[in-house]
């Protein structure tokens, strides 16, 4: 269960019961979540992550503590990448839709339409499915419509601490909720000409504005930092309780052009020492393989059986691909097993992985190919050796893709490239492996890291 705060301290809390997301690339969830049949379904075995109540008091979800995966740059990657006109019928690839029962979700006209119906207190939106860095970055809307309750923009973290900008019954408000004395910071009459909502970071403070031609800001509110903000999703939504039907929507997210990048995939870099993968990664398992951090290691185990068995990571955060050191990983435990393949891969966000670069070891063979939709369009392969090939690097270079492996991690040889028919950023990045015949004999991984020395 998730939740969105309004006004004046009352909790507005809404669940996801029914509510199906569609996995993301290589099978990706929120956490806690799996992917079953090309949805995200709870994972009974996955530890919950559910945000605290926002009237949950002292006892909230800590603040600024040390996360696994910080991304450190304020040059790159931030929110302000998460852009939607509406343009395009449809929530992917970069958000996810949400609604209670009595809410419907649409996108129609260049607007995403948010339409509350008479029943129980219920919220509808759209959360980005990928974290950003808010450190100097901006979460900036258009609303055209707004409801008889609550209308909401919000900047949420990985710890689900949440910054809102709120318009209820003609009052706008800067709140802060699940963190300590959560609530509404400052409130006054809404301006119905402030159509634009902006929260944003600059120099330690989170600011809340308003404006009506997003040329001149209004201030409502500056505080220092309330919470960590390097892992953060924007989210647009509305909800609440209402008599009659009721409407709210948006015209655009993040309308200005930005000279912002993605970041390198270079700065993906995980020992796998501290414990936790998200917010770093996005996790899945199927039954009948297993996946955890231990000791310093990814550790992959797979049973026997017959039927298709996939674990592994998708990275939290897009990276730009055409212009780094990649993915480096240290491939001496995958197994040259029948049936079974381990895989390295760069892929489209919103193509469920079918849109991809990667390197894969099938059986003896190396696989070195771009695919889109699932077909080949140009790749090389080749037969393991086991020390000549123990470390694979996979990178870009402008528009092509570059294939290296090498003995030690440092003395690599070009083994294949080819031209990418898609942008190498943003991009997707995620490892795993699984079984698509019958296994034999149980497999287990071992990886000491991805981009790590």
């Amino acid at each position: 269960m998730t939740t969105l705060a309004g006004l004046a301290g009352c909790a507005f809390d809404f669940g996801f019961d029914g509510t199906r997301y569609r996995c993301g690339a290589g099978g990706a969830c929120p956490p806690g979540q799996a992917c079953v049949g090309g949805f995200c379904e709870a994972a009974s075995d996955a530890p919950a992550v559910d945000a605290p109540l926002d009237d949950a008091g002292p006892t909230d979800a800590p603040v600024d503590g040390p996360v696994d995966g910080m991304v450190t740059s304020t040059a790159c990657g931030t929110l302000d990448l998460l852009r939607d006109d509406f343009g395009t019928a449809g929530d992917g690839p970069f958000f996810n839709p949400f609604n209670a029962a009595n809410v419907t979700l649409v996108e129609t006209g260049g607007r995403l339409v948010i339409d509350l119906a008479p029943g129980a207190d219920g919220y509808g939106g759209y959360e980005s499915f990928y974290l950003y860095d808010f450190h100097g970055g901006a979460f900036v809307t258009e609303v055209v419509e707004h409801a008889a309750d609550n209308t909401i923009l919000e900047v949420r973290n990985h710890l689900g601490n949440k910054a809102q900008l709120v318009e209820q019954n003609g009052t706008i408000s800067a709140s802060l909720y699940s963190v300590p004395s959560p609530g509404v910071l400052i409130s006054r009459a809404w301006n119905p000409s402030e159509v634009f909502w902006r929260i944003r970071e600059e120099g330690g403070d989170m600011i809340w504005e308003t404006s009506a031609n997003r040329q001149t800001w209004n201030l409502l509110h500056r505080r220092a930092l309330p919470f960590d903000v390097t892992h953060v999703q924007g989210i647009v939504a509305a909800g609440g309780t209402v008599s009659t039907l009721s409407r709210s929507s948006f015209e655009q997210v993040n309308p200005d052009p930005t000279t912002i990048p993605y970041c390198p995939a270079g700065q993906l870099v995980d020992d796998f020492a501290t414990a936790g993968l998200y917010p770093r990664w996005y996790a899945y398992q199927n039954a009948g393989c297993t996946l955890m951090e231990t000791g310093g290691n990814l550790v992959m185990t797979y049973q026997t059986g017959s039927t298709s068995a996939f674990c592994g990571l998708n990275s939290a955060h897009l990276y730009d691909f055409s212009g780094s050191d990649g993915l480096t990983i240290d491939a001496s435990t995958f197994p040259s097993a029948a049936n079974f393949v381990t895989y390295l891969e760069a892929s489209v966000p919103g193509t469920g992985g079918r849109t991809r670069a990667e390197m894969a070891l099938d059986g003896s063979t190396i696989h070195m190919r771009i695919m889109v939709n699932d077909a080949l369009v140009v790749g090389s392969q080749l037969t393991i050796d086991r020390v000549m090939h123990r470390w694979w690097r996979l990178r870009g270079a402008g528009s092509t893709v570059i294939w290296e492996t090498a003995p030690d991690g440092s003395t690599w040889a070009e083994r294949f490239r080819g031209t990418a028919p898609f942008p190498l950023a943003p991009l997707d990045l995620g490892l795993g492996a699984g079984r698509y015949g019958t296994l034999s004999s149980p497999v287990t991984i071992t990886l000491p890291g991805i981009n790590a020395s």
